[in-house]
């Protein structure tokens, strides 16, 4: 089945990854038009550029919804449940292209002079991308043998479950005859619901009846369901012409701690060696930011949060062929800072994906890359490497940091290989993807520290002097495109204000709470 795209003109970038700490410091271990940012596109996650054709996501979470639901009820989120990634998604970060090729992945970049709100060393951020040579009209996903291994338990009676239906209809609505459909509950006991199915138009109304009748009752055990789920998956796939992939949906965050052979990550890694990919779909409010990295750890693995239903049918109605559909495996990234410089921080992959190479550079390695049509990013922090003595005056055109890249296709055994040069550019020549990114890694920055200085030191004087510089900065802000993260870091400010004495005084029924992350209840 076709991906419906309303323009050939595509961005690329590599996986919105979520992640508690997605800056990491060396000391530890198109062609679109800029200013046409609704444009329907297809992406590679978080490494995102314009270009003619589309790209390619890895897995993890794919949006910052997470973060602006606790803010939304006047919480002041854990400062683990922003992620660089979950917020770059969200927008049309466009690097100019300049190049051209067949290969999946080819490298773009460039970097301009800033300043960031909790960096104060930084000197300039670079912008890394990748154009696509795939050619977004002519490109079909394979046919899915989907296995939908469904919670049942307590816990999902009412809007959960309600939404986990809308869910599995939504997906069918989108299946042709070539697809197959299965459903697996756990709850009271874990067993084969739907027996596979082709998704043919005989037998809609059967699937559409079984989807319906699911109801809730019993007690979480999601180990037993997700064995019966791969246990299903391995049988179907011998018969099935395409690509096998299981879809959990629950309310239940996943024991990732557990890597036994019947736990979460075991049954994930023995699923990935026999070729069934593997997505979680999460309705509710338990899922901590640092899953969706463990998840995505695992070749062929994903992870998505759904709050309510029109967030659902947006990611199914725009994303179904793409975020089943792994293109490419083992992509490895090489980042080495020009001399005299150093790199401060790197933002759109966790922290801890990134690893030192021993000298001045970092790497990192992601597991799968996905089709997707989410944005994304992925920048780099430079720092003048001697702090006390004069910075060296970098001109334009001149190379700030080198990258590298080497991945391999899903079918191929070969590796493809290349390699760019990042050079420095005026502000007024940078690309929007790059001056629009300045903001969103302050704010990422500013917005993490003020909620780690409120809630984790209990200091509120720091947290309202950084919520008050990202204030300052974003005030004058004339970017639209960026409205809703003026009105975010405005609603903060003014109740950190309030708490730390620069305001009037909040009455009872006002006061923000202060939301635990996931991994602290």
């Amino acid at each position: 089945m076709k991906t419906k795209i309303n323009k050939l003109s595509c961005a690329l970038a590599l996986a919105a990854l979520l992640a508690s700490s997605t800056a990491v410091l060396l000391s530890q271990d198109k062609t679109k038009k800029e200013n046409n940012d609704d444009e329907d596109y297809m992406v590679l996650s978080p490494f995102e550029v314009s270009c003619p054709s589309m790209g390619v996501t890895v897995g993890g979470a794919k949006d910052a919804n997470y973060f602006r639901d606790g803010v939304d009820r006047d919480e002041f989120p854990h400062p683990n449940t922003i992620t660089a990634e979950g917020l770059f998604s969200e927008y049309d970060l466009p690097l100019k292209s300049h190049r051209k090729s067949k290969d999946l992945l080819f490298l773009n970049g460039e970097g301009i002079q800033t300043s960031l709100v909790a960096s104060p060393e930084t000197r300039y951020l670079a912008q890394i991308g990748f154009s696509s040579g795939l050619d977004a009209a002519k490109w079909h996903r394979d046919p899915i043998n989907l296995v939908a291994v469904v919670d049942k338990s307590g816990s999902m009676n009412g809007q959960p479950l309600k939404l986990v239906k809308a869910c599995l209809l939504k997906v069918l609505s989108q299946f042709g005859p070539a697809d197959q459909m299965s459903i697996v509950l756990y709850g009271d006991r874990s067993h084969i619901y739907l027996a596979p199915t082709p998704t043919t138009p005989a037998n809609r109304s059967e699937i559409m009846e079984a989807i319906e009748s699911i109801e809730s009752s019993g007690s979480t055990n999601m180990e037993a369901g997700l064995k019966v789920g791969f246990d299903l998956a391995r049988s179907s796939q011998k018969s099935f012409h395409g690509r096998t992939r299981l879809m959990q949906f629950t309310d239940e965050r996943p024991n990732v701690g557990n890597t036994s052979a019947e736990g979460f990550m075991g049954l994930m890694e023995a699923g990935s060696l026999d070729g069934i990919g593997q997505t979680t779909i999460g309705v509710g409010q338990q899922f901590g930011a640092e899953l969706a990295s463990r998840v995505s750890s695992v070749r062929g693995g994903n992870l998505f949060y759904f709050a309510n239903a029109t967030e659902m049918e947006k990611t199914f109605d725009e994303e179904l062929d793409t975020m089943v559909s792994e293109l490419a495996y083992d992509l490895d990234v090489a980042i080495q800072p020009a001399p005299g410089l150093k790199i401060a921080g790197v933002y759109g992959i966790p922290g801890e994906l990134l690893k030192s190479d021993g000298q001045r550079g970092v790497l990192f390695h992601v597991s799968t890359l996905f089709l997707s049509k989410r944005r994304g990013a992925i920048y780099v922090a430079l720092a003048p490497e001697k702090e006390n003595l004069p910075a060296a005056e970098f001109l334009p055109s001149t190379t700030l940091a080198s990258v590298r890249l080497s991945y391999r296709l899903v079918g191929h055994t070969e590796i493809t290989a290349s390699e760019l040069a990042l050079p420095l550019v005026s502000e007024s020549a940078a690309s929007k993807g790059l001056t629009r990114g300045s903001y969103l890694v302050s704010e990422y920055l500013g917005l993490k520290a003020a909620l780690s200085a409120h809630l984790l030191e209990n200091n509120q004087e720091k947290a309202y002097a950084l919520l008050s510089g990202l204030h300052q900065k974003f005030s004058s802000l004339k970017d639209r495109k960026l409205r809703k993260e003026t009105n975010l870091i405005e609603k903060l400010y003014l109740k950190m204000g309030q708490l730390a004495g620069h305001g009037e005084p909040l009455a009872d029924n006002e006061a923000p709470h202060c939301a635990l992350d996931a991994t602290d209840e």
